[in-house]
């Protein structure tokens, strides 16, 4: 039978479904599935592997999906959902892991906007429980079973120092504290100057919306973790040759500016540390934007940064939306300024210091 769908359909087999999903999740992006999914009814437990759920619960807040367009949907209960296996450890959302086994009608959890799913590791003590998924099985094309790996781009080594452009790196001391915002301001003055930047997302859990702000921005270029196969860097070991793999493709055409952005926290779970403390990856950087949430962090983190070699070239993000704070830490010889009040300061203290450009 089909499920979702407005007529029956002929299944292969007894093993599998033939579904019309309501709704597909960014993360499935590689993909690039059609309105109808072959499904395996006997599901995968593996990280990156796609997987059809059916949705049980709903939320007023978090209750949405980011579908490819990088448009949000509503999730109802009812939905058939197309997403992909992965972990979360957000420092300020869901948490959960990729289940060591999984079978047909189990119940997993919706990680993250994107169609991160796995198993929660508990409810958030500001958002509740994450919502609740029913397993119908593991997509396939073409009787292969569906992975992020498969549609992955080469691994590589950045070219020789001499040939790479300058990079800065967007860092904070957590999420949601502007690494994005300000990622994208800096990116629109790059090519406000007449030249060119590239842009990426080293580490993170899968989602389009980031890309797409630098995009309209005016980056040339964008990837992220998930072109590199991965629906998130959390627990993983692999994370620094990701980063290099970025790095080598985003300084492909030679443009003016690198700019990535380190999703997550410092110190959190997704392997920010393990890259910067990297020397292969860290000679390569010019500089660090640092967004961070309060006065304390921000200067433990830019101590942190020293450590790796790195230059913190402007602190911001909250901390910096009194001017108390940011009065306090130009006092401390810290650069600081408000991407959202002060921008073009915000300009001076990177790219035009690592370009040597005028506004």
């Amino acid at each position: 039978m089909t499920v979702g769908a407005a007529s029956p359909a002929p299944i292969a087999s007894s093993f599998e479904l033939r579904l019309r999903p309501n709704k597909v999740g960014s993360v499935c992006s590689p993909f690039h599935l059609g309105p109808y999914v072959t499904v395996l009814k006997e599901p995968v437990a593996e990280e990156g592997t796609a997987i059809a759920v059916r949705v049980l619960t709903s939320r007023k807040e978090y209750g949405h999906v980011e579908l490819p367009s990088g448009r949000q949907a509503r999730l109802v209960p009812g939905d058939l959902l197309i997403g992909v296996l992965g972990s979360r450890a957000a420092l300020r959302g869901f948490c959960g892991r990729v289940p060591t086994e999984i079978r047909a009608g189990d119940t997993l959890h919706l990680l993250n906007m994107g169609g991160v799913i796995g198993v929660s590791e508990g409810n958030h003590a500001g958002l509740g429980a994450p919502i609740q998924l029913e397993v119908l099985g593991t997509p396939m094309r073409g009787g292969k079973i569906l992975r992020l790996q498969d549609f992955a781009i080469d691994a590589a080594e950045p070219p020789a120092e001499a040939k790479l452009p300058p990079v800065l790196l967007l860092v904070g001391t957590c999420m949601n504290a502007g690494k994005t915002t300000a990622a994208a301001v800096i990116t629109r003055h790059v090519r406000k100057l007449g030249k060119m930047v590239h842009a990426g997302k080293v580490t993170g859990v899968a989602a389009v919306k980031d890309l797409q702000l630098f995009e309209d921005n005016g980056a040339g270029r964008t990837l992220s973790f998930l072109d590199c196969g991965l629906p998130s860097t959390c627990y993983r070991d692999d994370v620094v040759g990701v980063a290099r793999t970025l790095l080598a493709e985003l300084s492909e055409e030679s443009p003016d500016l690198v700019v990535l952005e380190m999703g997550d926290g410092l110190l959190g779970e997704y392997g920010v540390d393990d890259i910067l403390a990297d020397p292969a990856f860290a000679r390569h950087v010019a500089g660090a934007v640092l967004a961070a949430h309060d006065l304390v962090g921000a200067v433990a983190a830019a101590e942190r940064l020293k450590g790796y070699g790195i230059e913190t070239l402007c602190i911001t993000g909250p901390c910096t939306d009194a001017i108390a704070a940011t009065s306090r830490l130009r006092s401390m010889g810290l650069r600081a300024a408000n991407v959202l009040m002060d921008p073009d300061e915000v300009c001076r203290l990177t790219v035009d210091a690592i370009l040597g450009a005028r506004p």
